[in-house]
């Protein structure tokens, strides 16, 4: 056995966390230094070795990007989405144990990609897919329905301010994103991809137990913009009022406000005593 020369300073062997430091380091940022603590074998070297858990790092983060997203990997394929998929995980190195969260960054890569800058409907229709996912987890909250409200005085109900439910969020959609998952969804030929002339506004949230989907009209998305900001319910019956047919306009706020009570929308309301105006917030005919 071949001996130290005398005074040759011993190298502490690693600890167990410095390993898996070295490990994890290895595997997210490509460092090599692990491999000072591997050894070859007779077949091949460490670093062909090391190179199979690099890959199944990698290959098992893609399995968790086509659960997530698989109306979007049927869209494009699954080449192309594994090529997306890959150059994801290249960017946005895993920070958290719990792979659920791992592709929530995904839609807003796909919207900033230089790759898909044609084709916006793939941000989009991946924004759908990670909403109906959020939705679907969300945290529990009450449910505010028509017999909440019937208990209200009626000289209240213009102070009345409705708080969303935790599971609701809008989209703003300039392609026909929501037309494509439909159709993938109801498991039919995915419809030619094409811009809008005016943009959608998809609501997603969560009836019971079940992820909805819907398109909003202008008009109620507008609306439900400026009731999720804490607008009062009087001051909403005068946007609409300032946006078309002001005879009509508080029957069609009540009409929306009952759409979404019955569609467990909101979770909450009260009654706000200071006074608001609809100063700095007289709708443009312009999409929301």
């Amino acid at each position: 056995m071949k001996r130290k020369a005398p005074g040759t300073p011993v190298r502490p062997a690693p600890t167990l966390r410095e390993i898996q430091e070295s490990l994890q380091s290895a595997i997210l940022c490509r460092d090599d230094a692990i491999l000072d603590l591997l050894l070859d074998n007779s077949r091949t070297t460490r670093s062909t070795l090391f190179g199979v858990y690099r890959n199944a790092y990698t290959g098992r983060l893609v399995d968790v990007l086509r659960h997530d997203y698989p109306f979007l990997r049927e869209y494009i394929g699954d080449d192309y989405f594994a090529d997306l998929a890959r150059a994801f995980i290249a960017a946005h190195p895993s920070r958290t144990q719990n792979a659920r969260w791992f592709g929530g960054e995904f839609p807003a890569f796909l919207a900033a990609a230089s790759c898909c800058a044609n084709n916006p409907e793939l941000s989009e229709l991946a924004h759908i897919e990670k909403a109906v996912a959020d939705a679907f987890d969300s945290v529990d909250a009450p449910v505010l329905g028509l017999a909440d409200l019937a208990l209200v005085p009626t000289e209240l109900w213009g102070r009345m301010i409705f708080k969303p439910h935790p599971a609701a969020a809008l989209l703003r959609n300039v392609t026909n994103a929501f037309t494509i998952w439909k159709s993938l969804k109801d498991g039919n030929p995915p419809s030619q991809a094409a811009r809008l002339a005016d943009p959608a506004s998809v609501i997603i949230w969560r009836q019971g137990l079940v992820p909805l989907v819907r398109v909003m009209p202008y008009e109620e998305a507008m609306m439900w913009t400026e009731a999720s900001r804490g607008v009062r319910f009087d001051v909403l019956c005068e946007l609409l009022a300032a946006f078309d047919a002001p005879e009509g306009a508080a029957a069609r706020a009540a009409g929306y406000l009952q759409g979404w009570l019955t569609s467990e929308l909101l979770t909450s309301a009260e009654t706000q005593d200071r006074p608001a105006s609809i100063t700095d917030r007289t709708p443009r005919r312009e999409p929301v």
